[in-house]
């Protein structure tokens, strides 16, 4: 099985930012990992169990009264060596089909939207080594039975061809801002802070803005779940685009401030988080025709 990742992706390793241990959502353990769990812990509450508990799954992690994993604590993971496989796979998104593994990450992880601000040069998909996730294929899409995705309403693409287009599409995605974007919840006067905070600083952040961008145009799962193909990748390269605006908008407002790097990185994490780990539909799909 080969693997492709994007190239400013390609170093990603844990930097153990616990972002991920403290973001409050359900865990689920696997039942092996717990019989590993409860042989390297004294403590009697980290596992609860609910309705999801099955062969497979003996319950989720507790967490602290402020959403922080158990076992996350000021040294990092305590137990990273037998943490469970949701937490080995995070924050890597794959899609799999015919031609491989195609590996994005999640920029809700600090270290891995980081990574949108330190590359220089070019950006193209490369190959390079499965994620460290302990399995021989990754936990993602799997379309290695499915036809390749539509380019058209009434022609499908070749392997080749789709793979010929996903390179021109990460490397051609843009970071052009549009002032009318409307998202839920949205900054008072949405407006006016992108005119005064956003729309000035965001053509000095363009290349990393177009990295983030590129992420989602690469191993996007729409190019199999969406009846349009193709053409459903670029409408959530859109959503992405409008959603980091208006987040960017969010920092900006908050901070009183100019948008500059340290609001950039908070605007794209906070963009992954709503985007990746907590989709609504019909959010996204109103916001990629804004």
């Amino acid at each position: 099985m080969r693997f492709f990742w994007l190239n400013f992706h390609l170093d990603y390793a844990c930097k153990h930012s616990g972002a991920c241990c403290s973001a409050g959502w359900p865990i689920p353990v696997q039942s092996d990992r717990a019989s590993q769990l409860q042989q390297i812990t004294s403590r009697a509450d980290w596992l609860l169990r609910g309705t999801e508990a099955s062969d497979d799954v003996a319950g989720t992690l507790a967490v602290e009264p402020d959403g922080r994993c158990v076992f996350h604590g000021d040294r990092g993971c305590g137990v990273y060596a037998a943490r469970p496989s949701s937490c080995a796979h995070f924050p890597y998104l794959c899609l799999i089909d015919h031609r491989g593994v195609h590996v994005t990450l999640s920029h809700y992880c600090p270290t891995a939207a980081s990574m949108l601000f330190g590359h220089q040069g070019p950006i193209e998909i490369v190959e390079g080594p499965p994620p460290p996730t302990g399995l021989a294929i990754p936990e993602g899409l799997d379309a290695r039975e499915s036809l390749p995705p539509l380019a058209s309403p009434n022609r499908l693409m070749s392997f080749d061809e789709f793979a010929a287009w996903e390179a021109y599409a990460v490397g051609t995605v843009g970071a052009h801002m549009a002032l009318d974007v409307a998202w839920p919840e949205a900054p008072h006067s949405l407006g006016d802070v992108c005119r005064r905070l956003v729309a000035p600083a965001w053509p000095a952040f363009a290349p990393v803005i177009t990295r983030y961008l590129a992420a989602k145009a690469f191993a996007s799962w729409a190019a199999y779940l969406d009846d349009d193909g193709t053409a459903a990748v670029l409408k959530g390269v859109d959503a992405a685009r409008a959603a980091l605006q208006v987040e960017a908008a969010r920092q900006c407002a908050r901070a009183e401030r100019m948008l500059d790097a340290q609001l950039l990185k908070a605007a794209i994490r906070q963009s992954d988080l709503l985007l990746v780990h907590s989709t609504d539909t019909q959010v996204s799909s109103s916001a990629s025709q804004t």
